[in-house]
């Protein structure tokens, strides 16, 4: 019985056996009809130029499955024997590729002579096209060879030939080889269209998607084929012809910038002529000296805008960092330099370490003490940040505005705001950016770093470290770091934002008003910020100054003010005292000399109240217009009123009494008469004034019975101003957070993990911006929110939760193996990040493999020891660090580690969030991990 041949033939030749004239089968029937109908049944080989035995090839239809060729059998009734390597659409392309390059040639009137290569697979490895007119050499190499055979290649056809232009089929080291040379590298690909392959010229430029243009659309000149793409790079000035005759662009590879420094050499020139030279930079010659290496002779390449350092400092290298290195030539070898983007100066101290500087004359210097509260400043010349950093400039100038706002920021509301792809930024260049960002640190100017907030409204763990590098001391405890970086966060929006407008006493244009406030300090004025103790006292006396000011404007408009009793200048004193404030609470001394005249003034201005108010009482039984009484000098006392007081006018206490007694009556017997006749007109303030200065009377002078008479009489008027109060707005945030508190209460029962964690990290984005305060209860609330979260977590995953704030104990009948295995402590971050860089080019290598999956163990293999067993919550860090940099319409290279049996990783939802991307619903979390791997590999098997 004959045998099947089972080969799914695509392509074949028409003619004979070694025919040049290819045919693509149509895969669907009716399309075969017409094939057949065109071409006949009989009339297709096997060609040899197709790599193929040679052997007629008949047409094979089919209705459910694939048409194809396919080969008769053999005479006995065997399959025939062929050894084909390739039978897809695409294994007759270079026989696309020469027949139609070669009609395209000659319709811009070019004689070529057009040959067929092997490079060792196959007759299709490469098209050669000769044209004898202008002495030029194509060469379309379809199957990419190895960089070393292509380089003797390259180089021999060069000797004999001069010029060659290249054209790659797939992308490779060699296309970027030819990038490096001219700045551009041109691909071929064919498309199916018929029965025929049409032919497409690509253009590859550095970090650009390929820009493919239709054969016809292209050029030949004497450089070369040249695309629409490429004469717009030509015209821009951005690439250069050549080709191999060119020398390359220096190749880099990366450094890490914060473990080199460098001092110039004053002995040597400046290189005028060097392959390294780039434009829009210069070259330093000095030395350079790695962490943990020996000095080495070197030269650094630096932008134009970063002025040249000088002999007398050693500068640390900021910003990115690489090494530019040339290939050899053969008349001297390679030349390397270091490229940066800024420099940092270091102090006298770290520099003499370094061993490239040592001073010429030892000079003890004195060191002061640091301003309390505030970081301390080293007193050895400062690190000072090159302004040649154009992000770190942007992200200040924005920060500026920021403070200016009385606001703060994420750093994807940095990236908005500055035009610049931040959010994408790894932690470790965010903090470097902060370093660059506040030096060189000064007491005067406050650090801006601490405007910027993470998502989840915390500071990023990383500050302690800014402070630290900036030459700062570092506060001892989470909690002094949070109480610093809130006076440190006031002390911008004092800086560089206008001050806030301060309430005048009255509108009344009788009243006496403060003098026009005093113009907000420079941005380099200095700050002493007083110790807690003074401010909290010296804000209640500020307190009573406004209360008395505003007691003092609806007085007077009840009360016929007598010159004698000196309340218009103990007014004026007081608000001129107020207006003071904004100056005195920068410094100490100026606190204490200013907290030292309060006291009187206010006591003065107490006592003129007093005196217009029994003035006033004494002008006639009838008291149309009662006057106020004065205060207690404690300034304790402001605020606590009691709530209840006062007596029906006219009622005298029963009882044997003192003079004090007797006195306060009177004066309180004139209040009330000021606040009835107040609350016939409507004047709510001078209700409320009255109501204000009655307090203390009534709860500190007046005699037990007196009190208990007049206590409707106080009940009555608190109700009355409550009634006739417009309630105060309630800051928005502060609401916002109320409200999602009481979401939180009415989904209590139907509320999933993901809906609570997400409401959570809101409200932690809104207490940074708080103007109000939460009470108590609502911060213990969300504390309590939080734990149920962190329990919730548990209950779902098995595992103790990557972020948790804060931790409540593990729940009771909580089995053994839902609580992580014990770990010996957390690695610094700085290890981290290390890590993750040799695991991210692990994943590439392995994407780009095929995409195996591999376990933690296997990752560990591959690193050959350098990862260590990781505490659970740095397993997830590193993922993330290792996907900081991919971008968003690719899958995560962690999509590739997996778990012991092959199925996702628990870490794969969590590294999904903290990077921001779309959540996917639990259910279908395992089908969109499968599909992303799938994906993940399809996309770097190309790379």
């Amino acid at each position: 019985m004959p045998q099947v041949d089972t080969r799914l033939v695509q392509t074949a030749v028409i003619g004979g056996r070694d025919s040049e004239q290819p045919v693509i089968l149509p895969e669907e029937p009716h399309n075969l009809d017409e094939f057949r109908r065109q071409f006949g049944t009989d009339r297709f080989w096997c060609g040899t130029l197709l790599g193929g035995c040679g052997e007629k090839l008949m047409t094979k239809r089919y209705e459910t499955k694939v048409c194809h060729f396919s080969h008769y059998p053999a005479q006995d009734g065997s399959r025939a024997s062929c050894h084909r390597a390739a039978n897809g659409v695409d294994s007759a392309d270079h026989l696309f590729v020469k027949m139609h390059v070669k009609e395209w040639l000659a319709e811009q009137g070019h004689a070529a002579q057009a040959e067929l290569r092997s490079l060792g697979t196959g007759p299709g490895d490469a098209v050669d096209f000769w044209l004898r007119a202008t002495q030029q050499h194509l060469r379309f190499e379809l199957h990419p060879e190895d960089y070393r055979s292509w380089r003797r290649a390259a180089d021999s056809l060069g000797v004999k030939e001069g010029h060659v232009e290249w054209v790659f089929g797939p992308d490779g080291p060699i296309t970027k080889d030819m990038v490096a040379r001219q700045g551009y590298a041109l691909r071929v690909r064919c498309e199916s269209a018929g029965t025929d392959r049409k032919v497409f010229i690509g253009t590859v430029t550095d970090r650009q998607p390929v820009a493919w243009a239709r054969l016809d659309a292209c050029r030949m000149t004497t450089d070369g084929i040249v695309t629409p793409q490429l004469e717009e790079l030509r015209a821009s000035g951005t690439v250069r012809a050549g080709g191999m005759r060119s020398l390359p662009f220096p190749g880099s590879l990366a450094l890490r910038a914060a473990e080199l420094v460098f001092a110039p050499d004053p002995g040597r020139e400046q290189p005028a002529d060097s392959s390294l030279t780039a434009q829009g930079r210069y070259l330093v010659p000095g030395f350079i000296k790695p962490a943990g290496s020996r000095i080495l002779r070197a030269c650094l390449s630096l932008p134009d805008e970063v002025p040249a350092p000088t002999e007398q400092f050693v500068y640390r290298l900021s910003g990115g960092a690489r090494l530019m290195i040339t290939d050899p030539l053969q008349e001297q070898g390679t030349e390397w330099a270091v490229r940066a983007d800024s420099l940092v100066r270091l102090s006298g101290l770290e520099a003499e370490r370094t061993g490239l500087w040592r001073p010429s004359v030892s000079l003890l210097e004195h060191v002061t003490a640091s301003p309390r509260g505030l970081p301390d400043v080293v007193a050895a010349p400062q690190a000072e940040v090159t302004r040649g950093s154009t992000v770190a400039d942007r992200i200040r100038r924005e920060l500026k505005k920021v403070a200016a706002e009385r606001t703060t920021v994420t750093w994807d509301d940095l990236a908005r705001r500055t035009g610049l792809d931040l959010s994408h930024v790894p932690d470790p260049k965010r903090r470097d950016l902060l370093i660059e960002v506040d030096g060189p640190l000064t007491p005067e100017r406050p650090l801006l770093c601490v405007l910027v907030f993470m998502p989840s409204g915390r500071h990023p763990f990383y500050l302690a470290e800014v402070l630290r590098r900036l030459g700062a001391r570092v506060p001892g405890s989470e909690a002094a770091l949070r109480r610093w970086s809130r006076q440190e966060r006031q002390r911008n929006y004092d800086t560089y934002g206008p001050m806030p407008a301060r309430a005048q006493p009255s509108p009344d244009p009788s009243v006496v008003t403060a003098p026009a406030p005093a113009s907000r300090p420079e941005p380099d004025a200095g700050w002493d910020v007083p110790p807690p103790y003074e401010l909290k006292s010296a804000s209640l006396l500020v307190n009573r100054l406004r209360l008395r000011l505003k007691d003092t404007a609806a007085i007077r408009r009840r009360v016929a003010e007598d010159p004698g009793t000196g309340l218009e200048e103990a007014a004026e004193r007081a608000a001129q005292h107020l207006q003071a404030w904004e100056t005195a609470r920068r410094r100490t001394r100026v606190l204490k000399e200013w907290l030292a005249a309060a006291a009187p003034i206010v006591s003065d201005l107490e006592q003129a109240i007093v005196r217009t108010a029994t003035r006033d009482a004494a002008t006639g039984p009838a008291r149309s217009t009662p006057t106020p009484t004065v205060l207690p000098a404690d300034p304790q006392a402001v605020g606590s009123v009691p709530d209840s007081l006062a007596a029906p006018p006219g009622e005298v206490s029963a009882g044997p009494e003192g003079d004090a007694h007797r006195e306060a009556r009177a004066e309180f017997q004139a209040l009330m008469d000021l606040v009835r006749v107040a609350q016939a007109d409507g004047d709510v303030k001078a209700v409320e004034a009255g109501r204000r200065l009655a307090g203390p009377l009534y709860a500190r002078r007046l005699s037990d019975a007196d009190r208990d008479r007049y206590t409707p009489f106080m009940q009555e008027v608190k109700a009355w101003c409550r009634d006739h109060t417009a309630k105060a707005e309630t800051d928005p945030q502060l609401q916002q957070v109320r409200n999602l508190l009481d979401q939180l209460r009415r989904d209590r029962e139907t509320l999933s993990v993901e809906d609570l964690r997400r409401t959570l990290r809101k409200i932690g984005q809104l207490r940074p911006r708080l103007t109000g305060l939460l009470s108590a209860s609502e911060e213990g609330e969300i504390k309590n929110w939080h734990g149920r979260l962190t329990y919730r977590e548990r209950s779902e995953t098995g595992r103790r939760p990557l972020t948790v704030s804060p931790t409540p104990p593990a729940p009771a009948g909580t089995p053994p193996a839902a609580a992580p295995a014990p770990q010996s402590g957390r690695l610094p971050l700085e290890t981290i990040d290390k890590l993750a860089a040799v695991a991210r080019e692990i994943l590439q290598d392995q994407a780009r493999a095929g995409g195996a999956l591999l376990t933690w163990g296997d990752l560990r293999h591959r690193m050959g020891g350098a990862l260590p067993h990781l505490h659970p919550d740095d397993q997830g860090e590193l993922l993330v660090c290792v996907d900081r940099e991919t971008t968003e319409d690719e899958p995560l290279l962690s999509t590739l580690v997996a778990s012991a049996d092959a199925s996702l990783h628990w870490l794969y939802k969590h590294v999904r969030f903290s990077l921001g991307r779309e959540r996917v619903p639990d259910a279908e979390l395992e089908a969109h991990w499968a599909s992303e791997v799938l994906r993940l590999r399809q996309i770097w098997r190309h790379r």
